[in-house]
């Protein structure tokens, strides 16, 4: 790409006073007609030309080729006239100080304006030439906004001879360097963003603010089951057994903690049956999942998906199938990608929200999921009992009571007393004995064979008190008979299910619920594995492109808005099969293209500059408005600089700013940005996304934002850029600049008597012009911008990059 960016303007500008024209020759008319006509070419030609009084005779053979210049609609000329009349008239023409217009110019498609002095006769020392170029600029600026060019040739189809003398007042207002500059750096870093990375899964994306096919990934690869186990299978049988299995132990369990398991041990080889084949099913079904992971479901990428999904439906697996493509993929990146920007989301945030979304969809390697598949193994029941905790102390205090209830005798009977804690001690030891491997809680039993030989010692030292009758212990003893079986009953009852809980049923369904999880998992990594690497490879694709746009935003605003823009990088200026198969890696074939260019989508020359000399010369950089004029006609020019004389029709100022200055300046870069990713995500829909089309995305972020650059440096900030989005609200003056809105709505107001309007004649022509009041027609202008500021019956131009007096001025003509 060149380094010259500009936009063909709708007016096409030509200068008939330029040795290049200058002629006959209907080529040189045509190459440089074709070279200012905007792609596509427009319905009507509209041709503004720059000429003096008497090249209107000279150039006649010209204008008929212009009138005749084949489009596809009218073809219209604004002619505007500069200087004054040559003290020899053309041969064949009366010796009489009168403009001579040609017949070709005469019908109602053409129009003649005559500024026999750009300065108004300014008689001041210094005062610059009658056809000063730095003024002709500004007038061609404003006569190059289409609006404003079909208003006035309207107006000279109005007038009887369609001729008319121009007056102006035009009010400038644009930004101080100093303040363009300090916005312009503060907008590229905000554009940017900041470097800090916000926290692991601050921005995680819910599924909510995701495009319904990205959705679809994130959310269902996060949640779901989208797999299931088919019937008749192997992992459905194997599930089947285990679960049949521990329903048996279930039922075991219950039978084995009643009162016949405690004296008979009823129950206990139904228990330990089921077990047995639970844990024998649940071998059998570690073995199924265990294949099903190191299946890899092509999750690796080391075989077809198709392939996976074969081995799978082997083991008796199946997975549902992706309900999404690449293209819709691509389209959704695409879709989040301009939301969050069009939101306002500096590039780095969305480049985070990018890289969460890559993580999120991203399959896992099964890796993991077999070490949790091996410790899940590793912890499953190993057959050892529970070593049961210590007595409470509400059960020992039962023990005792049994032991006072039992020991109230005395005398001969006195030995009766310890008959409880004998039974207690023995009950205790049948308790332990009944589970499995339950000879070492003998330890336990001495426990309440004390607590129940305390009690009884009680009961005797009670009895011996009062002298407790003989019928009275025996009922005690009773009583006491009758604590001891619900002791041992809830103590038998209790260990069982502990045991149960801890040994037997519960860790052997905890580790059936875990195999079933690891399984689910292992489904959700596998379903859509190739759309989400896809989506997830394209996402960090994305990542990259945006960080580095960040990165160039960065090195923009480090070099500050009055660097020139570097030139573009060697090779950049391809042919069109060569820009477009950037889109491709180093050695991968791309298809044939018919299409053209995407820079023609939008509008832009993309050619070097002409040579200087047909509007004047362009003079040093500056920021005056009109004058950035460039010498090709285009406006892409330089300002006049301190040095250039300001005509006394345009008023200038400077200002500081307003509220929302970065904020439209962090818009427009925003829409470069977007403008410059356009073709990038057709190579996304293609997956092309390689290092390849990053680095052309790259260079092509760099050409927008000194595109950006150079039309802020020219035309200031009401203008909006050639690649700005048209439904945005710029906001006017008040909130760009900072200035007066009172000003910039008087310098437009209505003044029939034209008092305030410059005339921009000389004073030979003053006798020529006619004295009717009547026949005087202002026309005001001012930049779209500033609709609401200067009134709603103003014809507006869009502000066309290079050259339009929209971004800066307003004015009666």
């Amino acid at each position: 790409m060149s380094e010259s960016i500009r936009p063909h303007t709708p007016v096409v500008h030509l200068d008939l006073r330029t040795a290049e024209l200058a002629g006959t020759d209907p080529a040189d008319l045509r190459n440089a007609v074709t070279a200012r006509l905007p792609r596509p070419r427009p319905h009507d030609h509209r041709f503004l030309v720059v000429d003096t009084p008497a090249g209107l005779v000279g150039h006649r053979t010209r204008y008929e080729q212009l009138m005749g210049y084949p489009a596809p609609g009218r073809v219209r000329v604004l002619c505007l006239l500069v200087g004054d009349l040559t003290a020899h008239p053309p041969e064949g023409h009366p010796a009489e100080r009168r403009l001579v217009r040609p017949d070709t110019l005469r019908g109602p498609e053409a129009g003649l304006i005559w500024a026999g002095d750009l300065h108004a006769g300014d008689g001041r020392p210094g005062a610059a030439a009658p056809d000063d170029p730095h003024a002709l600029a500004v007038l061609v600026d404003l006569l190059g906004l289409p609006e404003v060019f079909d208003e006035t040739l309207d107006v000279l189809g109005a007038l009887p001879e369609g001729v008319a003398a121009p007056g102006l007042r035009v009010l400038e207002h644009g930004l101080a360097p100093e303040v363009r500059s300090q916005a312009w750096s503060e907008a590229l870093l905000r554009f940017a963003g900041s470097r800090t990375a916000a926290p692991a899964g601050a921005a995680a994306h819910t599924g909510a603010d995701l495009p319904p096919a990205l959705s679809t990934l994130a959310v269902g690869a996060a949640s779901g089951s989208p797999g299931r186990r088919e019937e008749g299978g192997d992992a459905a049988r194997a599930h089947d057994a285990a679960a049949e299995a521990l329903a048996d132990a279930d039922a075991g369990l219950l039978a084995f903690g009643r009162p016949a398991g405690l004296l008979t041990g009823a129950g206990r080889a139904e228990l330990e049956s089921a077990l047995g084949r639970a844990r024998q099913a649940l071998d059998r079904y570690h073995d199924v999942v265990g294949q099903v992971l190191r299946s890899d479901g092509g999750t690796a990428g080391a075989q077809p998906a198709a392939e996976s999904a074969a081995r799978l439906a082997r083991l008796g697996v199946a997975v549902a199938p992706a309900a999404t493509s690449g293209e819709r993929i691509g389209d959704s990146l695409r879709s989040l990608a301009l939301g969050l920007l069009r939101d306002g989301l500096p590039l780095r945030a969305v480049a985070q929200r990018f890289a969460q979304l890559a993580e999120q969809v991203q399959p896992l390697s099964n890796t993991p999921l077999l070490a949790a598949l091996d410790r899940l193994h590793a912890g499953g029941p190993d057959g050892r009992r529970p070593e049961p905790d210590p007595p409470g102390a509400g059960v020992l205090a039962l023990t005792a009571l049994t032991g006072v209830l039992g020991g109230l005798w005395s005398g001969a009977a006195l030995p009766a007393a310890l008959t409880v804690p004998v039974l207690v001690l023995v009950g205790v030891l049948l308790v332990a004995r009944r589970l499995p491997g339950g000879s070492a809680r003998a330890v336990y039993a001495s426990w309440f064979g004390a607590a129940a030989l305390v009690g009884a010692a009680g009961g005797v030292a009670g009895a011996w008190l009062t002298g407790l009758p003989v019928w009275a212990a025996a009922l005690a003893l009773l009583l006491a008979l009758g604590c001891w079986g619900r002791l041992l009953l809830g103590l038998w009852h209790g260990y069982a299910r502990r045991w149960g809980r801890e040994r037997g049923v519960v860790p052997l369904r905890d580790e059936l619920d875990g195999l079933d999880a690891l399984l689910t998992r292992a489904l959700r990594e596998f379903w859509a594995v190739e759309q989400r690497r896809y989506c997830a490879d394209a996402a960090l694709a994305v990542v990259g492109v945006l960080r580095t746009t960040a990165d160039t935003a960065e090195e923009e605003a480090a070099r500050g808005l009055a660097a020139d823009r570097p030139e573009a990088a060697e090779g950049a200026e391809s042919s069109e099969e060569g820009a477009e198969l950037w889109l491709y890696e180093s050695g991968e074939e791309g298809p044939e293209f018919d299409e053209p260019s995407w820079t023609e989508d939008y509008d832009w020359n993309l050619e070097p500059p002409r040579s200087a000399g047909e509007f004047g010369a362009a003079g040093d950089s500056g920021s005056g408005f009109g004058a950035d004029f460039e010498a090709d006609g285009s406006g892409a020019g330089a300002d006049p600089g301190p040095t250039a004389v300001v005509p006394p029709w345009l008023e200038r100022g400077e200002a500081k700013g307003g509220p929302d200055l970065v904020t439209v300046l962090t818009g427009d870069l925003t829409d470069a940005a977007l403008t410059a990713l356009e073709p990038y995500w057709g190579a996304v829909e293609r997956g092309h996304v390689g290092d390849a089309a990053q680095e052309r995305i790259a260079e092509r972020v760099r050409e927008l934002l000194g595109v950006a650059r150079d039309h802020l440096r020219h035309n200031d900030v009401l203008s909006a850029p050639p690649f700005a989005s048209p439904h945005r609200d710029r906001g006017g003056p008040v909130g760009l600049l900072g200035i007066d809105a009172r000003r910039a709505a008087d310098s437009t107001a209505l003044d029939p008597d034209g008092h305030t309007v410059v005339q921009l004649n000389a004073s030979e022509q003053l006798d020529l012009l006619s004295r009717d009041p009547s026949a005087v027609a202002l026309i005001r202008f001012g930049p779209e911008a500033a609709r609401d500021t200067v009134g709603p019956d103003t014809p507006y131009g869009d502000g066309y990059f290079g050259g339009a007096p929209g971004p800066r001025g307003s004015g009666r003509c």
